[in-house]
């Protein structure tokens, strides 16, 4: 009798202790985007403390039932894609782990992949997870110029920005969206307002058959030809450049520019002879002007081909001033403006020479004159020009 009486005591002893073994369990979910809900199972009315081991932050409550939903306790975190909690209650501690995604696709970019120059560009960038509260480094390589960026800010809670551009020359805009755990690339390619890119191929006499051969090698682009021939910046009288070219921009409208001119130059200008460094900085100072007019503002790009080396007479000393000249007026505007050293591909080091190895090949690139190119050197500097023109992503 004395052991029958015991055992519903020791039964009654275990079933009391067994749900405190029990009382206090933890699990995490990631079901919505960009949040982390907890569900905890605990002693109703005893104080409970939830801590997110990543970041530190911690909850302390009582709660009202066996269990207690947390809907939104944390967020998802580019730090670490598994993240850990841990509950506390008395002396109990349960943790739960729960794998989040990584940051490595939290963002897109969407942007159109054509418009028409100048318009402007509008990009969207969107945070996936809807959190925000990070910013993004923006940047747009135009064609032909250097990148420019600029931070963009996303605000806690906001899932998207726009962000706007202008694409004013024809061409491939290469468009970078970086954080710290993506980078994002798009290419954006501006048609021309006519659809079809304009060229303007001018100069004095040297332009001559270099034209003809840009116009074979520019596919579908729209070349207008226009030499001047024995006409140079340092004489006005018989054309005044800088006044032309404003005629020609305004004509033409050029998304390209292609220059060689020089070959007449070396006559005084305000005052000081050629060719010393007084007259190398106003023939530049005429020449920067002239390439401002060109660029049109952003809307066009400038080749301008420099001379190479004659072979005699007073060439020798006028070819490297004008040379100098055109190095010195396109400082700065590189985004505008390309040189095309001609110089270093026919006479590189300054020594003249008629014939050049082309393919392999040793070829006659100078006419008699010991000025001009002939038609195989003129092939090659618009094969030069042409390849600046593409590698500046101005045609495709």
């Amino acid at each position: 009798m004395r052991r029958a009486a015991a055992l519903p005591l020791t039964l009654g002893l275990l079933l009391a202790i067994a749900p405190a073994a029990d009382a206090l369990s933890l699990r995490a979910t990631a079901h919505e985007r960009g949040r982390i809900a907890l569900r905890v199972q605990a002693q109703p009315g005893v104080e409970l403390t939830v801590r997110d081991d990543l970041t530190g932050e911690q909850r302390t409550l009582a709660p009202s039932a066996e269990e207690t939903v947390l809907r939104r306790f944390a967020v998802w975190s580019c730090a670490s894609a598994v993240r850990h909690f841990t509950a506390t209650q008395g002396a109990d501690t349960a943790t739960a782990d729960v794998r989040t995604p990584t940051c490595a696709h939290r963002m897109t970019v969407a942007a159109p992949r054509a418009s028409v120059a100048p318009r402007g560009v509008a990009v969207r960038l969107r945070d996936r997870w809807r959190l925000g509260d990070f910013a993004v480094r923006f940047c747009v390589r135009p064609p032909g110029a250097s990148e420019r960026c600029r931070s963009v800010e996303m605000p806690s809670g906001r899932h998207d920005r726009v962000v706007r551009f202008r694409a004013l020359r024809p061409g491939a805009y290469a468009l970078k969206a970086a954080m710290p755990y993506q980078r994002l690339r798009r290419t954006l390619r501006a048609r021309p307002p006519g659809g079809r890119l304009r060229i303007l191929a001018t100069g004095d006499s040297m332009i001559q058959i270099v034209d003809s051969f840009i116009r074979e090698r520019a596919g579908r682009a729209v070349l207008r030809s226009d030499a001047r021939v024995s006409t140079g910046i340092s004489k006005p009288a018989l054309l005044d450049w800088r006044a032309h070219a404003r005629e020609q921009v305004a004509d033409v409208r050029p998304d390209v520019t292609v220059m060689f001119l020089g070959a007449n130059d070396g006559f005084p200008m305000a005052g000081v002879d050629c060719c010393g460094m007084p007259w190398v900085a106003e023939y530049a100072r005429r020449v920067r002007e002239m390439m401002r007019t060109y660029a049109r503002a952003g809307r066009s790009r400038v080749y301008w081909l420099l001379l190479p080396a004659a072979r005699g007479g007073l060439f020798r000393e006028t070819f490297p001033a004008v040379n100098a000249a055109l190095r010195q007026a396109a400082t700065g505007l590189g985004d505008d403006v390309r040189l095309v050293e001609l110089d270093e591909v026919f006479t590189p080091g300054g020594r003249y020479r008629k014939s050049m190895r082309i393919g392999g090949k040793l070829m006659r690139v100078r006419q008699s004159d010991g000025v001009h190119l002939n038609a195989t050197g003129a092939e090659l500097a618009a094969r030069l020009v042409v390849q600046a023109i593409r590698r500046d992503r101005m045609l495709p």
